[in-house]
């Protein structure tokens, strides 16, 4: 038996651990993120609102400052989905498993997306990829605790499925219109279920105005844009902003900028990206080398230099909230108890996490986009969290970022255990500080 034929085996192996595990977790009620017992309350609070009003005054009820009504940073729309379409809303345990359910959807279209973007590869190989999926924590505590985030990751999902659908459809002019309907709704709803996803339908725009497509489906498009945006606009005049008023007021949204959480977006960004660079080129060496052999990057390079300096003159790291942060920070709490040698190795995390992105993005002019956008949506958010990132930057690379991947067991595998340590270390930090 071959080497190929062990992968292959090994594999499906992984595969069926990784499903497992998303069963079992949700048995025993993991809270790998930290957030779900906390958090859930707000979910089943905010679906009472709504199944106890009319979804015109629910929406009215989300500009309250009573946390007994409405608590949440997100549009509304998730829980009129549960009103109109989740028969099982009258029970929490049976709300608790329809999420749990509903959220099999996100590997499974992960799946299909794969197919589609690499037609040639193996079927068990996508599979293995997609399974990653069921390692990440806020994937996983989303499912269990019928949290918001995981009907965001649904959309962008169909969203790019059906953007490739019609970029690709030969001169069909009725699945066109079908497919640009569908890519627009799909990215527009990404939106109202999570703010931060606006990048998708931003670059579902672009690829549609800058193909080669009739004219008139690019009016098409910008027509049904501007349509599916007009219940957020409602919001906005209701709220005064892009939250409710009251969670836009507890996390200071307007009152100031955060610049050193661009630090920490790094170390999050870096963190999932660094194993992706086993993808990136068949010698890992050569990438790193070719990188250093143009003199270019030395001056990107040299742009953390100026942005430690804002750091050690213009902000104290002393007076930082614990909240959030990401991995490092929280790694930099347990391993030292002075702020001076905490301080260290964050800012050594920075300037590392910067390498790893500029070498990720050094062929890539529309990734450097997307990813500037994650970087200044940091700027603006209190408290910055990993969930924010975690699944969305494995998604993204895999769909809509523009790099060519070298993809085999081997890597895939890789990158199977990389993030199986961080579920397994994520479960021991909040198992042991919750309890």
């Amino acid at each position: 038996m071959g080497i190929r034929s062990y992968y292959k085996y090994f594999s499906f192996f992984l595969i069926i651990l990784s499903i497992s595990s998303y069963f079992v977790g949700f048995i025993y009620g993991e809270n790998s993120a930290g957030g779900g017992l906390a958090d859930y309350p707000n979910v089943w609070l905010n679906l009472q609102t709504f199944l106890n009003n009319s979804i015109i005054d629910g929406v009215h009820l989300t500009t309250t400052y009573d946390t007994e009504i409405y608590h949440s940073s997100r549009t509304p729309l998730v829980y009129i989905f549960h009103k109109l379409f989740n028969p099982f809303v009258e029970n929490e345990i049976l709300f608790k498993r329809s999420v749990f359910f509903i959220s099999l959807w996100v590997p499974i279209l992960f799946y299909i997306c794969l197919k589609q973007k690499f037609r040639k590869e193996e079927n068990l190989l996508l599979l293995l990829i997609s399974a990653t999926i069921f390692l990440s924590p806020y994937f996983r505590t989303s499912a269990y605790w019928a949290l918001e985030e995981n009907f965001g990751l649904i959309t962008l999902l169909l969203s790019f499925l059906f953007l490739n659908k019609f970029l690709t459809n030969a001169n069909n002019i009725s699945k066109d219109y079908y497919q640009l309907f569908l890519t627009v709704f799909f990215s527009s709803t990404c939106l109202y279920f999570d703010q931060k996803l606006a990048i998708i339908p931003l670059i579902c725009f672009v690829r549609i105005i800058f193909s080669d497509k009739p004219l008139k489906l690019k009016f098409f498009s910008f027509f049904a844009y501007f349509i599916f945006s007009l219940p957020f606009i409602y919001l906005i005049s209701i709220w005064g902003g892009i939250m409710p008023p009251m969670d836009a007021e507890n996390r200071g949204i307007g009152n100031q900028l955060y610049f050193y959480h661009l630090g920490y977006a790094l170390t999050i960004v870096a963190f999932y990206l660094l194993p992706l660079l086993l993808f990136k080129s068949e010698n890992l060496l050569k990438l790193w080398k070719n990188f250093f052999s143009q003199r270019k990057n030395y001056y990107l390079i040299s742009i953390f230099f100026i942005y430690l300096i804002y750091l050690l003159f213009f902000h104290d790291y002393g007076e930082e909230r614990l909240l959030g942060k990401g991995f490092v920070h929280k790694t930099a709490i347990l391993l030292f108890e002075e702020i001076f040698f905490q301080k260290v190795f964050i800012y050594f995390s920075f300037f590392f996490s910067w390498i790893i992105i500029l070498i990720y993005l050094s062929d890539s002019l529309k990734n450097k986009l997307i990813l500037s956008y994650f970087f200044l949506f940091s700027i603006f958010v209190f408290p910055l969290m990993q969930e924010y990132f975690d699944p969305i930057i494995i998604l993204m690379a895999f769909t809509f970022f523009d790099s060519k991947f070298f993809i085999n067991y081997k890597r895939s595998i890789l990158l199977y255990f990389y993030l199986s340590i961080l579920l397994v270390f994520s479960n021991i930090y909040y198992y042991n500080l919750i309890n």
